[in-house]
């Protein structure tokens, strides 16, 4: 998926892209308020709502500082999510032991569940809806961090 120097998905950088166009607008933050160590994650729709949001990560990370939601761009977490859930571990069917959590209030283009980490982030990050209010996501997109970070960083970012 193309990723433009903003780490944002721009299908514009390459228009010989064929991969799978993400369901989801992923906004990668890093650093996240002027810390070096942090990195945030907004997610939102494309366009429209999308209502009972989770987050999926592995059971074994232990760095999110933070979640809720957030007016995109402006990198400010509201912690005050309606009908919060939080479950796990859970084992994936086929797959790796993890924890899910989220809100039920609608994302929209003007709303954005966020996340924040410690650096390093996990592994991968997956992000869906679900069809029940207090229920996991029932389908799953997600993206993966790679462990080593080679952009640059200004010298006036805190550690």
């Amino acid at each position: 998926m193309p990723i433009n120097s903003e780490h944002k998905f721009d299908p514009s950088v390459s228009r010989d892209y064929e991969g799978p166009v993400s369901v989801y607008n992923w906004q990668i933050i890093h650093p996240f308020q002027n810390v070096k160590n942090r990195v945030a994650v907004e997610v939102m729709p494309w366009r429209g709502l999308l209502s009972r949001w989770r987050f999926v990560l592995p059971s074994d990370y232990n760095g999110v500082v933070e979640w809720g939601i957030a007016k995109p761009g402006e990198h400010v977490v509201k912690k005050g999510v309606l009908r919060p859930v939080e479950h796990g571990p859970t084992q994936l069917v086929n797959g790796p032991e993890v924890v899910w959590f989220g809100g039920h209030k609608p994302l929209s283009q003007t709303l954005a569940a966020i996340i924040v980490f410690k650096n390093p982030a996990p592994h991968y990050l997956a992000f869906g809806i679900a069809d029940q209010p207090g229920g996991p996501p029932f389908s799953l997109e997600g993206i993966s961090f790679v462990s080593d970070n080679a952009h640059f960083h200004s010298d006036k970012i805190e550690n």
